[in-house]
């Protein structure tokens, strides 16, 4: 079996990290509702283009950069089926590259491990993530949008969550002016956009 951890590796995400406030975690906060919906075979879903997630607008106010130009790029590797991504970027004389990545991704591991997706964004709050270079796992935490529970990391900027066993979502932020609770809040609302968005988009 190929080593499935490995695969998210592969993701691009910001450079820029911030400084956690408080990395207590409760244990209510290290486990989430198991998935009962059976996956679907990624052949038979529809990825559609992260860029339609949100548009400039939103971005603007959720973000609090009304009147400032938001770049909005696709990010696609074409030879990775499985994923599709954008970026959101902005100028900031505050932080270099400002901005943020949203990608949606199907399971590329399907015919091994089906709850692959769901698995993900759980192993986050018992687990953590350790990126290269650093023996110590970044902690992540339960953020709840509506009816969609995930897991973010305030010091990575990152936040996932999935619909169902079907679809797995990451937001990186590059935004070192946001506090935790401001993250959070910011997160809270794209996350929103993006679920309302992408419902109708993939057809669902």
């Amino acid at each position: 079996m190929r080593n499935v951890a490995f695969i998210l590796l592969l993701i691009a995400t910001f450079g820029c990290k911030n400084d956690s406030s408080n990395d207590s975690v409760s244990p209510a906060d290290m486990t989430m509702k198991p998935v009962m919906v059976q996956a679907k075979d990624p052949k038979d879903l529809t990825i559609p283009s992260a860029c339609e997630m949100i548009g400039e607008p939103e971005i603007q106010k959720i973000l609090n950069i009304s009147g400032i130009y938001v770049d909005i790029k696709e990010a696609d590797d074409p030879g990775n089926l499985t994923t599709k991504s954008c970026f959101f970027k902005w100028n900031d004389p505050n932080t270099p590259n400002a901005g943020i990545l949203i990608q949606i991704l199907t399971n590329p591991v399907y015919d091994e491990y089906p709850e692959y997706i769901s698995k993900f964004v759980s192993s986050k709050l018992t687990d953590g993530e350790t990126l290269m270079g650093n023996d110590n796992p970044s902690i992540f935490k339960k953020f709840k949008s509506g009816n969609t529970v995930g897991a973010y990391s305030f010091e990575q900027g990152k936040f996932y969550w999935n619909h169902n066993n079907d679809y797995l979502f990451m937001l990186a932020f590059n935004v070192s002016t946001l506090t935790n609770d401001q993250m959070v809040k910011s997160a809270e609302a794209i996350v929103a956009e993006v679920n309302k968005n992408f419902v109708s988009k993939a057809a669902l």
